[in-house]
């Protein structure tokens, strides 16, 4: 009886075994946060009703310090109105060993009715991290889901680590642009965006 029963406690400690190494572990302790355009480059186009650059940034610094906070070490391409080129960019994160990357930009289309958010991501294992970072994002807009895409932006094809960029919203759309405006919603933004990233780690 006892014999029987150790072997079933035995074959129940194999299958866990089994199952738990067949998960995936996002081993990271660094998030390095890009914030997109800066300096001369505004962003986006002309049409913008705000300007990307400024709106991008403080999404990046708000989301630097909810995760230190939440005990990540974080390092910015950029932490002021300065214009860095992408190559340097993606130089600062694979110089990133256990890390992830996360460019925050706003978007813009010449159709003022687009709205919304969208997360892209270059290879497969920044898919997971896009679709987290996509479905807390929503949290925070009645704006349209956009979903995630697989794109071949030059900081996520280049990058080493797994990458995503965020478009949190359309600059030239008013509703979108409203929000942007407010620090409230920007800092709901960052605050949603580390909820990901600690979901994915």
């Amino acid at each position: 009886m006892l014999l029987s029963r150790l072997a079933s406690l035995l074959l129940v400690i194999g299958a866990c075994a089994l199952t738990c190494s067949s998960v995936p572990a996002a081993s990271f302790s660094t998030v390095v946060i890009d914030a997109g355009h800066g300096g001369f480059d505004r962003g986006g186009i002309p049409s913008n009703i705000i300007a990307e650059k400024g709106v991008a940034l403080d999404v990046a610094r708000r989301l630097r310090t909810y995760l230190a906070n939440a005990g990540f070490r974080t390092v910015m391409t950029r932490s002021g109105d300065t214009f860095v080129t992408l190559d340097r960019r993606v130089a600062i994160a694979n110089a990133q060993r256990r890390a992830i990357f996360i460019s925050i930009h706003f978007n813009s289309a010449r159709r003022r009715g687009a709205n919304g958010i969208e997360t892209f991501y270059a290879s497969a294992k920044a898919r997971r991290l896009a679709s987290l970072i996509q479905r807390n994002a929503m949290k925070t807009t009645s704006g349209e889901n956009r979903g995630i895409k697989k794109a071949r932006f030059y900081v996520l094809r280049k990058s080493r680590i797994p990458a995503v960029l965020i478009e949190c919203g359309f600059l030239t759309n008013p509703q979108d642009a409203r929000r942007a405006s407010r620090s409230a919603y920007r800092d709901l933004l960052a605050r949603q965006i580390a909820r990901a990233i600690r979901e994915f780690r």
